[in-house]
């Protein structure tokens, strides 16, 4: 995916139509089955709400994202600024996203575009991507088609690194990142989170 000034450009080009992140009363009940690992998701039959889905996300999978408890979480909705915490500077945004925080800063988070997104405008993404400088992209089909896994790190001293998977499900945008950590295992924790934010949105 993009970095988040680039996104909320690109997600300006598409009218917001719904609103809020946050549960409602006929919210799908939480997924109890294991999520789909990424390397065996079948992109082509997922199915993705375009509405609120962080009340489904597990608490463990958020945990085992951050690598310890969230000591702090956000939510917006379409057409709400999107927050410091998801890498926001006040705009307003056409998605639906939840972000999470660990102590050490480490961030969990997921957003689906609030409209139907074209696989046209869906590449011009990809290719935003593999523009962004410090980060290093391979496109990545098993996470929708087109999509995109973006590897980012940080000069020294802080060496952390960010690590993005994005992509279109049908007419779904769906982004997933684990972020502000050098983790060695971030790209794994990466995939098992994106496969558990696809259960949650599906």
């Amino acid at each position: 995916m993009v970095g988040r000034p680039l996104l909320l450009v690109a997600a300006l080009l598409v009218a917001p139509v719904l609103a809020g992140c946050s549960g409602s009363d006929d919210a799908p009940p939480r997924p109890t089955a294991s999520p789909t690992p990424i390397g065996k998701l079948d992109a082509a039959s997922v199915r993705l709400v375009r509405a609120g889905f962080c009340d489904r996300v597990p608490a463990p999978a958020v945990s085992a994202a951050l690598g310890g408890k969230a000591t702090a979480d956000d939510s917006w909705g379409n057409g709400d600024p999107v927050p410091a915490s998801a890498g926001g500077n006040g705009e307003v945004g056409h998605e639906i996203g939840c972000s999470w925080t660990g102590a050490d800063g480490t961030a969990a988070r997921a957003w689906v575009f609030a409209r139907p997104v074209t696989a046209a405008f869906a590449t011009t993404l990809v290719v935003q991507a593999e523009k962004q400088a410090g980060c290093t992209t391979e496109k990545a089909p098993t996470f929708g088609n087109p999509a995109v896994l973006q590897t980012c790190t940080a000069a020294p001293p802080n060496g952390v690194g960010r690590v993005r998977r994005a992509g279109l499900f049908t007419d779904t945008w769906l982004t997933c990142e684990v972020s502000g950590t050098s983790a060695p295992d971030l790209a794994k924790r990466t995939d098992r989170w994106c496969a558990a934010v696809v259960a949650a949105a599906g």
